[in-house]
């Protein structure tokens, strides 16, 4: 659900309610210290758990990023040659891909999932508790970070607001929303300061796509690619083009907008699945993760055609890809006959992709 690119998670998240435009600044909960060392210095490569799963990734540039698994954050200034681990703060148990962790740049960081949200802004030598609803969405990008938060029970989620905040502060400010989702499935993208909110609009019975030019404060609102009340994922390159997979209940279809958002084409894929996941490296060329045997394709083109690309194989499923520049991307991927996750990474913008060594 992927910094834009610079801290891959790609950007997924959500449309909230109108609440107003007043200032709300979270109430830190506690401070949790969890290293004596940020974890971007220059420190000695300390050696991984056994049996180390990754469960979340998020970058900076090709070099630097951090995994998080097993109750740890491993971070790597050299492109993943060597990691130094850290104590992750206290996230639930069992973490699986609903915890995420991103980091906006080389102090701020975020560890978060649906009932607990965390942040640093030392590199990761501290953490703290920050107190904000349930969050159903996070990107974040030009120097901001996103939120869409929710009071939710086992019935569902009402009351969804869009909340941003300085990414090296804990001040989040409610902005004005374009329309009230129907609580299904939601997505926000971000790219700069363009920000696009994606779902079905409350008693509508299409979705609506709502694009802002000016970090969310204001919004432009139009029809969607996708089948309402299913979601989406929006994945942008640039401030102009964003790409799109719109499941649709029994497959998934592909869509590329070269104007922010205002129309869509279709892409020329082969038939994919609802689970598909694309990844743009730059406006012409991306990745698409689809179906069993993790398999990827690739497009130079802006998706007008697709070829195979190399991959190490022996895997079952791809769980995240992304891009944080036009040449390297990760992907973790479930390894076949195994719960154990591994990482791919590529330096040539998808063509050839190789394991690295956790």
């Amino acid at each position: 659900m992927r910094p834009a690119l610079v801290a891959l998670a790609l950007v997924t998240a959500v449309i909230a309610a109108g609440c107003g435009t007043s200032t709300r600044t979270v109430t830190t909960i506690r401070t949790v210290t969890v290293a004596t060392t940020p974890t971007t210095t220059s420190a000695a490569s300390t050696p991984l758990p056994p049996h180390f799963d990754p469960t979340s990734f998020t970058a900076i540039s090709g070099d630097q990023f951090w995994l998080l698994g097993n109750g740890v954050i491993a971070s790597t200034t050299n492109g993943g040659r060597s990691f130094r681990v850290t104590p992750a703060p206290p996230l639930p148990e069992p973490p699986g891909l609903d915890t995420q962790l991103r980091f906006a740049d080389r102090e701020d960081g975020f560890a978060f999932n649906s009932s607990v949200f965390y942040v640093t802004h030392d590199g990761g030598g501290s953490w703290h508790e920050v107190s904000l609803r349930s969050i159903e969405g996070f990107a974040t990008a030009g120097g901001y970070a996103y939120a869409v938060t929710a009071t939710c029970a086992n019935n569902g989620c009402s009351d969804y607001r869009f909340e941003r905040s300085p990414v090296g502060k804990d001040a989040w400010t409610a902005l004005p929303m374009p329309f009230t989702p129907d609580g299904s499935a939601v997505d926000v993208a971000a790219h700069g300061s363009s920000v696009w909110l994606l779902g079905t609009p409350k008693g509508g019975d299409s979705s609506a796509i709502a694009r802002s030019a000016d970090g969310g404060q204001t919004f432009k609102t139009t029809t969607s690619p996708c089948t309402a009340g299913l979601g989406g994922d929006l994945e942008p390159s640039s401030d102009q083009v964003l790409w799109a997979v719109c499941p649709t209940g029994m497959e998934a279809g592909g869509w590329i907008s070269t104007d922010g958002g205002a129309t869509f084409g279709q892409l020329a894929t082969p038939e994919l699945v609802n689970s598909a996941q694309l990844a743009p490296a730059s406006d012409d060329v991306a990745v698409l993760a689809q179906g069993p045997n993790a398999t990827l394709l690739r497009t130079a083109d802006g998706g007008r055609t697709w070829s195979h690309v190399t991959t190490p194989g022996g895997a079952s499923s791809v769980d995240f890809i992304g891009f944080t520049d036009a040449n390297t991307g990760v992907a973790l991927v479930t390894r076949a006959n195994s719960s154990q996750q591994e990482l791919w990474r590529t330096t040539d913008g998808g063509a050839t992709w190789t394991a690295v060594s956790l």
